[in-house]
């Protein structure tokens, strides 16, 4: 009986499920507020936009109930997501939006000078602009809490193997966006090495933070700044447009899928993963701590 009981508990598959779990009641729980009312002075495309974020929500409520009630076993996910002195910091979290931005801004213009697409001014609200950052932080942080929060560190915990922590949650991020419009083996292979991406600020920086940050201001760049698809979903509230019959598909840009799932965002990636890895090579590591049963 104690080695089935284990079977469940602390199986890769049955951690898989568990993830998956938590994204899928995480919608349901959300699907009860969707969607969420606002005042009628906010316009239709910035509601749909808002909501399209904030649904997101559910997922954060739903894992932090199961991370809570079952506290001892998920003791190394708590310490993953609260703050602490090494990884989890002011510093590193601003860090993370900038690299998030600079990264995705580096896509975006090399796409626009390529001719892949045509942008045109449409409106700039600062406090419009706040509420979506923030309801696309919820989204972003979703899917880094259960994927690099709760996956990663009970695979690591359970295994004592940081690569195969890695790219099991890197796996499952992927293939959560099969359904995304305009999915693709190259929009596949992209997701899955932005898993990794920010798979190795936790590996190596002990920073959850850093990768819900990073995550963020990628998402919020390309679909509320400059109006882009993002994975497939496309916002109707954005300082900048692209106008839908000048886009082209090119190595830059897929004009169904956006910025990820072509030669330049997997060159990128790839690239500031090993940017990133090299220069965490120079800095003292965080010490493991396994977890007990």
């Amino acid at each position: 009986m104690a080695k089935l009981k284990d079977l469940f508990r602390d199986n890769v598959l049955w951690l898989c499920f568990l993830s998956f779990a938590l994204f899928l009641i995480g919608d349901l729980v959300s699907g009860f507020l969707n969607p969420i009312p606002l005042p009628t002075f906010f316009s239709k495309g910035f509601q749909y936009t808002f909501n399209m974020y904030a649904i997101f929500w559910g997922i954060w409520a739903v894992t932090l109930l199961v991370v809570l009630t079952f506290r001892k076993k998920n003791k190394v996910v708590l310490d993953a997501i609260r703050p602490n002195n090494t990884g989890n910091t002011l510093k590193k979290l601003l860090l993370g939006f900038l690299i998030g931005f600079l990264l995705n801004g580096i896509c975006v213009l090399v796409a626009f000078w390529h001719g892949d697409f045509k942008l045109y001014f449409d409106k700039f609200e600062p406090f419009h602009l706040l509420l979506l950052f923030l309801v696309v932080f919820i989204q972003s942080s979703a899917e880094e809490v259960v994927c690099r929060g709760f996956l990663y560190q009970r695979i690591k915990a359970r295994y004592q193997n940081i690569t195969f922590a890695v790219i099991t949650n890197s796996l499952l991020f992927a293939v959560l966006h099969l359904e995304n419009d305009g999915i693709s083996i190259l929009g596949f292979t992209d997701l899955l090495l932005s898993g990794i991406f920010f798979s190795l600020f936790v590996a190596k920086y002990d920073s959850l933070w850093m990768a819900m940050a990073c995550h963020t201001t990628w998402n919020f760049t390309q679909n509320i700044i400059f109006g882009l698809p993002n994975s497939g979903a496309r916002s109707q509230y954005a300082i900048f447009m692209m106008n839908k019959s000048s886009a082209v598909s090119s190595f830059a840009f897929d004009k169904t899928f956006g910025l990820e799932g072509t030669i330049l965002s997997v060159a990128v990636t790839c690239v500031a993963s090993i940017a990133i890895y090299y220069w965490a090579r120079k800095k003292p590591q965080p010490k493991q701590q396994p977890q007990n049963d």
